[in-house]
């Protein structure tokens, strides 16, 4: 699936090949296999609250790929992060750890924040350093999003929901210690809550907390950039129709 697409250890990626990758890097290729565990691995959901099955990979991806966060790649090097309401790298990843997840704050010393930012070093570019922007679509209340993103294409939003939508709303996943809700629940909602639920949604982390939002809680936002608006549209169509 988009955006959880899992990174494969030189060495064995080497060895698949039939080739050797030589003692010299054997022990960076063993610390970069354990720091990706913290992208996509049981040792990611334990950062947040007990039950959290929520991990770096839910939100973000690492090639590039546009998920609800921003991707990794290229990430570690920034002067600052979401939308510069984060200073430092740690800051950021303690925003989703704390605000998302429900976890107690990393810190510097800590061997999960070691291992997590020599991963997200080990897929960044030194030499991107521009400011990781944030640019959530804020409307002025539910009636606004209900009028933008009211007519959808149900059949056209079935791929994207389950592209963009499926990974946490089918299987019911736990982010922090809220079950997401099923297409059952959905249904009920309305078009305006819905839509303002994917552009605003999260906690004041989020750096979103807008006060015309009736639907907080622990989802992440897709930004326009992220999830196209007839995306959005026909999925919110595809969603309603389930009810029919």
């Amino acid at each position: 699936m988009r955006g959880w697409m899992r990174l494969l250890p030189v060495g064995l990626a080497l060895a698949m090949f039939g080739c050797d990758d030589g003692g010299d890097d054997a022990e960076a290729d063993a610390g970069a296999a354990a720091a990706n565990l913290y992208y996509d691995g049981a040792e990611s959901a334990q950062l947040g609250a007990d039950g959290n099955e929520a991990r770096c990979a839910t939100c973000h991806s690492n090639d590039g790929t546009a998920m609800s966060g921003a991707t990794l790649m290229d990430i570690a090097y920034r002067t600052s992060f979401k939308g510069g309401d984060a200073a430092t790298l740690l800051d950021a990843t303690n925003a989703c750890v704390t605000g998302w997840m429900g976890g107690e704050a990393l810190t510097a010393d800590d061997a999960a924040w070691a291992e997590l930012e020599g991963y997200m070093q080990s897929i960044s570019d030194a030499a991107v350093t521009d400011p990781n922007p944030l640019a959530p679509e804020v409307l002025e209340n539910e009636a606004a999003y209900a009028a933008k993103y009211a007519g959808g294409d149900a059949a056209a939003g079935e791929a994207p929901y389950t592209e963009m939508c499926g990974l946490c709303h089918d299987t019911m996943l736990t982010v922090n210690n809220f079950p997401s809700y099923n297409l059952t629940t959905l249904v009920a909602f309305s078009e305006g809550r819905i839509a303002q639920k994917v552009r605003t949604a999260g906690p004041p982390p989020s750096g979103t907390a807008d006060a015309m939002d009736s639907t907080p809680g622990p989802m992440p936002f897709f930004e326009p950039s992220d999830l196209s608006d007839d995306d959005l549209r026909n999925i919110i169509a595809y969603i309603k129709s389930q009810g029919s």
